[in-house]
């Protein structure tokens, strides 16, 4: 492979849909990341998705005001001391940190291990600065793209074939036994196709790359009125984000059942939003009950479920360590 075999993938189509994800992707954590006071456990997925799992695993260990301290520190003057003060607390690797200097400073600083990544397609530069000048690129975030990307010709069809399995695990109505065969085959796989695997959901869904990373998954019952009402919104939009993003610090959650109230469908105000109901109420595991809060309750008791709500039901007996706020969830 060759400079010619790099210009070669960008020109792919695949490759430009891949470069506006990881884009969107980089260009979200940098803004939150900017923000530091304004950090929250949530917010820090998106960080995550570009730092990797050495920092998804050791950052959560210690508070978030910690690493806000620190983050504000060195943006106030990033000097490398500042960044060696990050690492040493957290205990990071080298990689970890050149992925947090790329993320805060994409206009200068290229991704962490780029050079190693690049042996793909036979080349190496060891100034970064002459990547952006021969390749064309605008910023780093456009090598980080590229070092992230799978070749056409380097995909199997097995592979890709998994990737469309593993994004057609629907958590309201994908069977466990097939979840579970599926996560059976990601784990069968060797260190570079699973690598292969992981970089494809990182870039499309955050969730079913946790699906088949992380080994605590926990089944959940989702208060489906509750969501839609949640802000005064009434909305089903929010549910079905909520669907994207079932996961939060330490579990990912899976399979999920959702319970609504039977007047779910009058506090709907748009045809569109009751067209989604109409769609969702053909899912195995949509529920829709009067008082919904009574079956919610069963359900955990039963199975052993986590439930999302804002309601306290505080007129029930459970374990209260299963109830978890709807914010935990939600990007604000």
């Amino acid at each position: 492979m060759s400079i010619q075999r790099i210009f070669n993938v960008i020109s792919e189509k695949d490759y430009k849909e891949h470069s506006q994800k990881a884009r969107k992707i980089v260009e979200k954590a940098n803004s939150i990341l900017r923000k530091p006071r304004e950090l929250n456990e949530r917010k820090m997925f998106w960080v995550y998705r570009v730092l990797g799992k050495d920092a998804e695993l050791k950052i959560p260990k210690k508070h978030i005001n910690d690493f806000q301290f620190l983050i504000m520190h060195i943006l106030k003057k990033p000097k490398e001391n500042r960044f060696a003060d990050l690492r040493s607390y957290y205990k990071l690797k080298e990689e970890t940190i050149e992925n947090l200097k790329f993320l805060l400073f994409p206009d200068k600083f290229p991704p962490g291990g780029y050079n190693e990544k690049l042996k793909k397609y036979g080349v190496e530069f060891y100034n970064p600065q002459v990547i952006l000048k021969r390749l064309d690129f605008k910023d780093f975030i456009d090598l980080y793209a590229l070092i992230t990307y799978i070749p056409l010709d380097v995909k199997t069809p097995f592979v890709q074939d998994l990737i469309d399995e593993i994004l057609s695990i629907d958590p309201i109505d994908t069977k466990i036994s097939l979840y579970k065969k599926i996560k059976e085959i990601f784990k069968s796989l060797g260190p570079y196709e699973k690598q292969m695997v992981e970089l494809q959901l990182k870039n499309i869904s955050y969730y079913h790359y946790r699906l088949m990373s992380k080994g605590s998954i926990k089944g959940v019952i989702i208060d489906g009125s509750n969501v839609v009402r949640y802000n005064d919104q009434e909305s089903i939009v929010r549910l079905v984000d909520l669907l994207d993003n079932l996961y939060i610090e330490n579990m990912t959650f899976f399979p999920a059942i959702i319970v609504f109230d039977k007047n779910i469908e009058y506090v709907l105000k748009s045809e569109d939003d009751k067209d989604i109901l109409k769609r969702m109420s053909e899912k195995k595991r949509i529920y829709f009950e009067s008082p919904a809060d009574e079956l919610i309750v069963h359900f955990s008791n039963k199975l052993g479920y986590y439930m999302i709500s804002q309601d306290k039901f505080s007129e029930y007996r459970f374990d209260k360590d299963k109830l978890l706020e709807l914010r935990r969830f939600v990007d604000e």
